[in-house]
């Protein structure tokens, strides 16, 4: 079995980097999507040259932050203070339920432009191209193809479309369609957060990971500061994913069934 372990929201904030890094360093994750417009993008970006094993890619973030464009020319993608409208706020739009709301709220030539600038600037501060492009929170029509568009323009694969190629098996089957109905809720329970497992959601599932010739496993690992608690309600889990990632339940497992680790760099040819 070939196993992809990917990390999502590297540079969200200066505890979720140094998680992430861990989990490189310490751990199984060999693949994370970089967020471009936080205060910790330069801080991330200050880690990448010494880590050439693992895959750094894009995490178009458009709901947290400011953007990468002057906030006047993706007018509807921000607040009166120019910083993203939250995806909290964005799903209690009634526009939000259908195909053709969607749209309206989030136009595609400022989908384009903005996340066209985050790969531009990715380019610019790390001295070359991502390993792969991903979205992240709220994956809609317009930002799915604008997604597109840039890796058409650029040969960098999007996640979704490689891992759909390769028939990616996982603990969850993740497609475009489950994020396009109109009840979705960005709340997470901190309840369940700290009673999450992912460790154990592995194990007890090893003998469905090991019969998929190539496997996703995805989470957010990371540590916790304040500027985390006041940006997302996805917190406190991400604890939990960097424990899964640094087990040494889940590196015995991988040794004992001779799982091969693997990153987007390894489904495609770079240029």
């Amino acid at each position: 079995m070939k196993l992809l372990v990917q990390g999502d929201d590297f540079g969200f904030t200066r505890a979720v980097t140094l998680g992430i890094v861990d989990s490189i360093d310490k751990g199984i994750l060999r693949n994370t999507g970089l967020f471009m417009n936080m205060p910790s993008t330069e801080f991330a970006v200050s880690f990448i040259k010494d880590r050439p094993h693992a895959c750094f890619g894009i995490d178009f973030n458009i709901v947290s932050g400011c953007p990468v464009c002057n906030p006047n020319e993706v007018p509807s993608l921000v607040d009166d203070k120019g910083e993203f409208i939250r995806s909290g706020e964005r799903v209690k739009d009634s526009r939000f339920i259908s195909e053709e709301g969607r749209r309206e709220m989030f136009p595609y030539n400022e989908m384009y432009r903005e996340i066209r600038a985050q790969y531009d600037k990715y380019v610019e501060l790390v001295g070359c191209k991502p390993g792969y492009l991903h979205g992240h929170s709220l994956l809609h029509e317009h930002y799915t193809e604008a997604i597109i568009q840039v890796s058409k323009e650029t040969g960098v694969p999007y996640s979704q479309i490689i891992r759909d190629e390769y028939n990616f098996g996982g603990l969850i089957k993740i497609t475009p369609e489950m994020f396009k109905v109109g009840n979705i809720k960005k709340e997470f329970n901190p309840v369940n957060q700290l009673n999450k497992n992912a460790t154990k959601d592995i194990l007890d599932n090893s003998e469905m990971l090991l019969a998929s010739e190539y496997v996703m496993i995805g989470g957010h690992p990371g540590y916790i500061d304040d500027e985390l608690l006041s940006l997302t309600t996805l917190s406190l889990e991400r604890c939990k994913d960097a424990a899964m990632c640094m087990s040494p339940e889940i590196k015995k497992w991988i040794d004992d069934n001779e799982i091969e680790l693997i990153t987007y760099y390894d489904l495609y040819e770079r240029d």
